[in-house]
């Protein structure tokens, strides 16, 4: 039972597949039979009879004869053919022979395909004899109002075309015996070819308008303007060398009359319409000329600026000159009383060496300048190397001169802070005697015998002969410090002295209280006596602080106010 529900379930399946398979294939089948009465339904006559409207022999007969076959052959031959294939498509999906059916349906869609290619250039060709016909028509007359125009520009300007003159009238000719290939091409149904020889024909029109457009601007330029260009080229050189200019070191001459065989070879060139690149050319030609004139002018600037600089730096060198002269006799007195740093002296030896060099240097351009032994745009050159030099002989002279000036400067800063020095070692010793303190410790009293020795010292070395600068500079400094700790300690020691002093005056009053106390402030006084201040503080701020913890606060507010009082 199951077996054969499911041999029924087979059968139905097999016979839905089929249906819906043939079902398929005919719809394919009505498709390509639409495509084939589209095509039978085509007016493909009417455009081939476009044709008879023509002159109908040569080219045009033969096609006509051609696209009308091809036309009877596909409506006689290839569409019923097409139309049993079908019937055939039909048969073998009926027969469920599915696979030969699509693919039979496969094949006429391809040759479906052919046909409209084929009937496409068919059109296509129709279309482009049709319309080279028509422009023909409408366009011969336009081109021979150009080819008049032509004519008629030629023989009024021919004067000015040269002997270029026959070249082109014969290529005008040339033009004119073409209409008549076109008439013949016409006449003879041959319009494709036709329409090839009126482009053609329009073309040459163009390009002959455009050459005789050239011609003459062209021979201007090489027969007129570049020859007078030169000529004023020429004249200009023998006025230069005549007004002092040395010109042999340029190829000038030479470059006229390579520009002059140039100019006369294009001018040929003109003659025989062979001007392609022609407008370059001239444009190069017009460069070189532009590129000597421009030479010369700036060999005329340039003498005016080497004549401009000599005679201001004339004098400028004599001033440089003396100012090295000057420089010489300082560093020789310097040198009696400094020790001059040997940098130093290697520098004033370069200078005078730079110096001789210059004076050799401006020597050579004045004698060049006065002999006119070279071009100015030489000299110009050299002026520009002589001035970057002159100006760096100019800097190691402010350079040097700054070095020598600065030693004398840094012996007058070292006396003048010697003499601040002394100064202060005496203010510092005025400040002991007025406060009337009982001495000084003795490692003070050290320090301000190390600071007077180091003082006399630098005096000493400020007075030897040579001066060794960076000597003086150096014990100066050891100096200034040791005066300046020495004067720092005795107004600390003196103040310590005072707060000692004052501390043992107010625990004065506390010596009753107690044999400790009292025994504190006379170790106290007596440290004080032997110049120990700090340990004086100490002892005296120890005994008050049992009555008076904040006693070193209280004296120095008290100080304070007094201080602010006075």
């Amino acid at each position: 039972m199951v077996y054969l529900y499911i041999t029924i379930a087979v059968v139905i399946l097999f016979f839905g597949y089929g249906a819906w398979t043939r079902k398929s294939i005919y719809k394919q089948v009505d498709q390509l039979e639409d495509w084939k009465m589209d095509i039978m339904n085509r007016p493909i006559t009417d455009e081939i009879a476009k044709v008879k409207g023509l002159t109908m022999s040569g080219e045009t007969e033969q096609k006509f004869e051609t696209w009308r076959k091809e036309w009877d052959g596909v409506v006689d031959v290839v569409l019923p053919d097409i139309e049993e294939d079908l019937f055939d498509v039909e048969e073998l999906a009926n027969k469920y022979r599915f696979k030969k059916a699509k693919e039979k349906n496969k094949l006429i869609e391809e040759r479906l395909m052919e046909v409209e290619d084929q009937l496409k250039g068919m059109l296509d060709d129709i279309d482009v004899l049709v319309q080279s016909a028509e422009q023909n028509r409408t366009e011969i007359g336009d081109i021979k109002k150009l080819y008049q125009d032509l004519k008629k520009h030629f023989s009024t300007h021919r004067s000015s075309f040269g002997k270029a003159t026959d070249l082109i009238e014969k290529r005008i000719e040339g033009i004119y015996e073409k209409f008549s290939l076109f008439d013949e091409a016409t006449k003879s149904g041959n319009y494709i070819q036709a329409r090839e020889v009126l482009v053609l024909i329009n073309e040459e029109i163009e390009k002959e308008t455009s050459v005789m457009d050239s011609i003459p601007k062209y021979l201007v330029q090489l027969q007129t303007n570049i020859p007078s260009e030169l000529k004023n080229l020429y004249f200009g050189l023998k006025d230069m060398e005549e007004a002092g200019f040395n010109l042999e070191h340029f190829s000038f001459e030479k470059d006229i009359e390579t520009i002059k065989e140039t100019s006369e070879a294009l001018i040929s060139s003109v003659h025989k319409l062979e001007l392609e690149g022609m407008e370059e050319k001239l444009s190069e030609l017009n460069e070189k000329v532009d590129a000597i004139y421009e030479a010369l002018e700036t060999e005329a600037v340039c003498k005016q600026k080497v004549q401009t600089y000599l005679d201001q730096i004339a004098d400028k060198f004599i001033q440089t000159d003396e100012k090295i002269e000057e420089l010489n006799e300082d560093a020789q007195l310097v040198q009696q009383s400094y020790r001059v740093a040997e940098e130093d002296l290697k520098n004033h030896q370069k200078i005078n060496k730079q110096l001789k060099e210059l004076t050799t240097q401006l020597s050579v351009i004045e004698d060049a300048t006065i002999n006119n032994t070279q071009s100015f745009t030489t000299l110009q050159k050299m002026v520009e190397d002589f001035n970057s030099e002159y100006e760096k002989l100019e800097e190691a002279l402010e350079t040097s001169r700054g070095a020598l000036d600065t030693l004398r400067k840094d012996e007058l800063k070292a006396k003048e802070t010697l003499k601040e020095l002394k100064y202060k070692l005496l203010e510092g010793k005025r400040i002991v005697q007025k406060s009337n303190i009982p001495g000084l410790p003795s490692y003070i009293n050290s320090e301000m015998e190390d600071g007077e020795e180091k003082l006399l010292a630098a005096i000493q070395k400020l007075e030897e002969i040579p001066l060794d600068m960076a000597g003086v500079i150096h014990i100066v400094e050891q100096a200034a410090i040791a005066v300046n700790n020495v004067y720092t300690l005795i107004e600390e020691t003196v103040e310590k002295s005072q707060l000692a002093e004052r501390l043992i005056q107010y625990g004065n009053r506390y010596r009753r209280k107690s044999d400790e106390t009292s025994m504190q402030l006379s170790e106290a006084e007596m440290a004080f006596r032997s110049f120990y201040y700090d340990d004086a503080i100490e002892l005296a701020s120890t005994a008050i602080q049992k009555y008076e913890p904040n006693i070193l606060e209280k004296l120095s507010e008290k100080e304070e106010k007094n201080t602010v009082s006075v």
